[in-house]
């Protein structure tokens, strides 16, 4: 049983009739380690049960946090308030009353006499429990050696037994002004080591998982998973416990969908246990995860080719080599899911799991009528028949012939794999062309005939160069690595014709009469709002709209003022200014034809508008230029208008 030395240590600290030297014991362990939980929900538990099993009665335990504890006074208040949490509320709530009162009828003195007595009363009562202390190294600095002297007088005065819980090292490392050795020198007399009880925690964990498909399966798997735990060499029990928890998620929503493998699911569940727990611990960041799906094949390129001192293996891929090693059987290089999904949930807590279900199922040929990618095929060739393997190959040709792969992961995936199955002599898949022209030819196409896929802005990209949860390094092949550039190179492209063609459907619905759709060209962190795409809107037919009438003017002198706002010299929206001063000036000559009072009027709200934003910015930068002499004082906000000017 783990924690046997700490039990008997306890155990006979407490049933001892009398202590030779009046002491506390205190129980120790990193952060995370149970110390609080192995007496709270393991040791008490037993202890009071054996002792009604004999007809004994068991002083029970009094748990008081120190966590920020400033002062003896304010233990004490703790310990009342532990001891007695029903009156100290009823005492609150009667303060509260009360202490409203008193304004009027100045009784306050009668609120702090009930107070006092329920105080009193429960410290009378604290002779009822063995004191706990936990969280002992989170004491505010300077509090400690005035809080180790209350504990000193509860062993030695009033002959009481106390437990302290908490990491000696960071005692010694937070507290070293007040000198912790010398503090516990006369207190402390006993110390127990608390070992994290892993199975334990494991076992608790899947046992509250709430959805009973979920824990049905997870149960069934339990010696897998502490098994794999203990592997981790994760000791922090949190850590164990939410571990579980992105499991359970990962796992419901894979077991939604019958034609998904039971065994499937149990690998994934594993994955992002041992993903969660080397990823919480710090043992893995983002980059490290980045490196797994490629890592073998990194390694084997590394070991062949020539290495000068310069070519240190970087940290991330030892980490990355260390996890693959320390979970080899589950295969981590060739993961059943994306890490990015894991990073994310832990992050977030959201999965959408019918994408999730759908993605799981294309990739591995999961449900009726869908096979295995030919890419991921190959990825496994290693472990698959010969004949397969060949399969594989043609079928990956002819879907390379017809343009089947639009894209950014199975493109670059058919590259790489076009350039290791090279190296063996096969050049099958580019129909004996050479790669980088293959595939630069194979992108063209794709843009030609508009199927090449869009890439969307990811806020937390972690992407690999390829697909699937697989990919290869660009950085080993500078074949490969003038792909990938080319490939962004002609996304980049795309998007931006198609951020064009948007922003072409945005002025249009203004010109039929939704004057409001203009607004969308300076929505916060939108694409339109960051990027060039109105350079191709022809500049008559923007000034004609916006000197249609006085609210369509409006809003124009609202996009022209706002879109630029933010935008800081040498920024690619900018590009955009010989464009606005166009429309601007444009706009201006069709005004001189409307009544001259509303000429006027909306001749100034419109340049004192675009006047105001653009204060501070470079003069290759503004609208309307700052007139000599005035751009300094217009810059500082002073109160004087350069419309004035």
């Amino acid at each position: 049983m783990t924690n046997e030395h700490a039990t008997a240590v306890i155990d006979a600290y407490l049933e001892a009739d009398s202590l030779p030297v009046p002491h506390a014991i205190l129980v120790g362990g990193p952060w995370g380690s149970g110390k609080t939980y192995f007496l709270e929900e393991i040791y008490e538990p037993r202890r009071q049960k054996l002792g009604r099993d004999k007809g004994f009665y068991r002083t029970p335990f009094l748990f008081v946090s120190l966590f920020g504890a400033t002062s003896a006074a304010e233990v004490e208040n703790r310990m009342h308030r532990a001891a007695s949490p029903g009156e100290v509320a009823i005492g609150k709530i009667a303060g509260t009353a009360v202490t409203g009162v008193g304004e009027a009828f100045k009784v306050k003195d009668a609120v702090n006499t009930t107070l006092d007595w329920i105080a009193k009363k429960a410290s009378r009562r604290h002779v009822d429990y063995i004191l706990i202390f936990d969280d002992l190294e989170r004491v505010e600095e300077g509090a400690l050696g005035e809080i180790m002297g209350l504990v000193n007088s509860f062993i030695t005065t009033h002959k009481r037994r106390v437990i302290l819980v908490g990491d000696e090292a960071k005692l010694l490392q937070i507290h070293a002004e007040t000198n912790w050795k010398e503090q516990n020198e006369k207190i402390v007399g006993r110390r127990v080591l608390i070992e994290p009880d892993v199975e334990n925690v494991i076992r608790t964990s899947v046992s509250m998982v709430e959805d009973e498909a979920t824990k049905a399966f997870m149960t069934e798997r339990l010696d897998a998973l502490v098994h794999l735990a203990r592997r981790s060499d994760v000791a922090n029990l949190r850590n164990l416990s939410w571990a579980i928890v992105n499991g359970a998620r990962f796992v419901r929503a894979l077991l939604s969908d019958p034609d998904i493998s039971k065994d499937h699911v149990a690998r994934t569940m594993l994955v992002v246990v041992a993903t969660t727990l080397w990823y919480r611990s710090g043992k893995l960041d983002k980059a490290a995860l980045n490196r797994l799906p490629n890592l073998s094949m990194t390694l084997m390129a590394r070991s062949m080719g020539r290495r000068d001192d310069r070519d240190v293996e970087d940290p991330e891929t030892t980490a990355a080599k260390l996890f693959s090693e320390t979970f080899a059987e589950l295969a981590v290089d060739s993961p059943p899911l994306e890490y990015h999904l894991i990073v994310d949930f832990e992050g977030s807590g959201i999965l959408t799991d019918t994408d999730f279900v759908a993605w799981t199922k294309s990739q591995f040929g999961f449900g009726q009528g869908r096979s295995e990618p030919s890419w991921r095929r190959l990825w496994h060739s290693y472990e698959r028949p010969m004949a397969e393997t060949d399969a594989a190959v043609e079928e990956l040709r002819d879907e390379l012939t017809r343009g089947d792969h639009t894209k950014r992961g199975p493109i670059l995936h058919a590259a790489g794999l076009a350039i290791k199955l090279r190296k063996a002599g096969d050049t099958r898949l580019t129909g004996n062309q050479e790669i980088v022209s293959f595939f630069k030819s194979y992108i063209d196409g794709l843009v030609e005939q508009g199927k090449l896929g869009r890439k969307k802005i990811d806020p937390l990209p972690l992407e690999y160069d390829g697909s699937g949860g697989l990919g290869f390094n660009s950085k080993e092949t500078p074949e490969f690595s003038e792909i990938v550039n080319y490939l962004a190179e002609r996304q980049a492209e795309v998007l931006q014709i198609d951020r064009k063609e948007r922003a072409d459907v945005i002025v249009r619905e203004a010109e039929a009469g939704d004057l409001e759709a203009l607004h969308k060209l300076n929505m916060m962190n939108d694409e339109l709002s960051r990027n060039p795409v109105l350079v191709d809107i022809a500049v008559e037919r923007m000034a004609t709209l916006i000197a249609k009438d006085v609210p369509s003017l409006n809003i124009g002198a609202r996009l022209l003022a706002y879109r630029y706002h933010d935008a800081r010299h040498g920024d690619p929206l900018l590009t955009e200014m010989s464009w606005a001063r166009q429309v601007y000036e444009a706009v201006l000559r069709k005004m001189a034809d409307w009544p001259e009072h509303h000429r006027f009027m909306a001749t100034e709200n419109l340049q004192g508008l675009i006047r105001h934003y653009q204060r501070g910015h470079h003069p290759d930068d503004q609208i309307i230029p700052v007139a000599a002499g005035a751009e300094e004082t217009d810059a500082a906000g002073d109160g004087k208008d350069a419309s004035s000017a």
